[in-house]
């Protein structure tokens, strides 16, 4: 019995040998630049162990782990992430704490990344007190032909802290009471949703610091009918979902935001239907619009994700197609242009579906595995 151990043992050792072999040292991988289009941006908030959030980089079609999984950023602490096409670097404004997850001396940084090796290229400490709740895509946002990064700031007093990414520091921090998040606008402006319902519009000089601010008039009620705070945003209109199912496109391709004419996700018979899920609306290359969408709508409901996603024309408010989807889902994001393009639905089991658009083919769920992926963005 002994020898029969020896010899088995000495067989798996010799078929190891035979089909392992050592990983080369010393290898540093570069990624491609560009990336290519239709690969994405899985932002892990790691709601279990929130020190240790991240940016995966994945190729969504790749069939395996290894060929899904392109490479990770660290994004610490409930992290917002962001990119810049002109510049080709990646943001992660992110919070450190000095005893860890005991607390101590809290750092505010936006690091900067390398897109291709993934490396550290600079780290800006900014006031420590930026946003750290539910994430958001607009919880920051470039700026002034992306020469400035603004982070939202809440600690309850409302600000916006604006950085100079050539300069690599602040700029200034300007207030924002009563109104909340970044929405880039125009040249180098910034729009705020308030709490009444309205919008501002801060409106910055070439130095990044205040020149002035302009508000728009009521343009929904926050307590009958919210809109939620992500939008599909494509040629120049923001098109923002209210929870009882209209949309409310604006114009933010200009300094000063002007508002579009209000249209509905559903029809009379269809009220019963209303967007729902943590980032219920985006848009894709072509400029389609994605809605996630619930049957059971109520009062509540908004939090909730849906069943099906409902693909909208922007430009006329008019819809083409509704997607019965695998999962349920609860956060949406797309990737990729032309025939190539995805629409991509993080499911309630924490899973992310892929979709080839426009024939809505359901294609694989990816294998790599990711804490909490709220937030996926398209590679470009």
């Amino acid at each position: 019995m002994f020898l029969t151990r020896v010899l088995t043992l000495l067989m798996v050792i010799s078929v190891a040998k035979a089909e392992f072999k050592p990983e080369e040292t010393g290898r540093i991988e570069v990624l491609p630049q560009p990336y290519p289009d239709h690969w994405i941006m899985i932002h892990d908030f790691s709601f279990h162990h929130m020190f240790e959030g991240e940016v995966v980089i994945v190729d969504p079609l790749a069939e395996t782990v290894g060929e899904q999984y392109k490479g990770m950023i660290p994004a610490s602490y409930i992290a917002a992430y962001g990119r810049s096409k002109k510049l080709n670097e990646l943001y992660v404004a992110e919070t450190f704490f000095s005893r860890g997850g005991r607390g101590g001396q809290r750092t505010d940084t936006v690091t900067v990344w390398n897109p291709a090796t993934l490396t550290v290229e600079g780290e800006i400490v900014i006031p420590s007190k930026r946003l750290t709740g539910m994430p958001k895509p607009i919880a920051i946002g470039l700026l002034g032909d992306e020469r400035f990064l603004g982070v939202y700031n809440f600690t309850p007093s409302q600000s916006v802290t604006v950085v100079d990414l050539e300069k690599r520091e602040v700029a200034s921090e300007i207030p924002t009471l009563g109104c909340s998040f970044v929405i880039p606008n125009g040249k180098q402006s910034f729009t705020s949703i308030c709490l009444n319902g309205s919008l501002m519009t801060t409106h910055l000089d070439d130095e990044g610091k205040l020149e002035g601010t302009s508000r728009t008039e009521v343009l929904f009620d926050p307590e009958e009918d919210p809109i939620f705070e992500s939008a599909a945003i494509s040629n120049g209109v923001a098109h923002f979902p209210t929870f009882l199912g209209q949309v409310l496109p604006l114009e933010i391709s200009t300094d000063n935001v002007t508002v579009k004419a209000l249209w509905s996700l559903t029809s009379d018979d269809e009220k019963n239907w209303r967007p729902a899920g943590l980032i219920p609306a985006v848009a894709d290359s072509s400029g389609l619009g994605y809605f996630l969408m619930q049957p059971d709508g109520r009062e509540g409901s908004h939090k909730d994700g849906g069943s099906e996603v409902w693909v909208y024309d922007l430009a006329k408010g008019q819809r083409l197609s509704r997607i019965v989807l695998k999962n349920w889902g609860i956060s949406l994001g797309t990737s990729g242009s032309g025939n190539n393009r995805l629409m991509l639905v993080t499911n309630a089991e924490m899973g992310v579906d892929v979709y080839r658009i426009p024939k809505a083919e359901y294609v694989q769920s990816l294998k790599v595995d990711v804490a909490t992926p709220f937030l996926i963005h398209g590679a470009h």
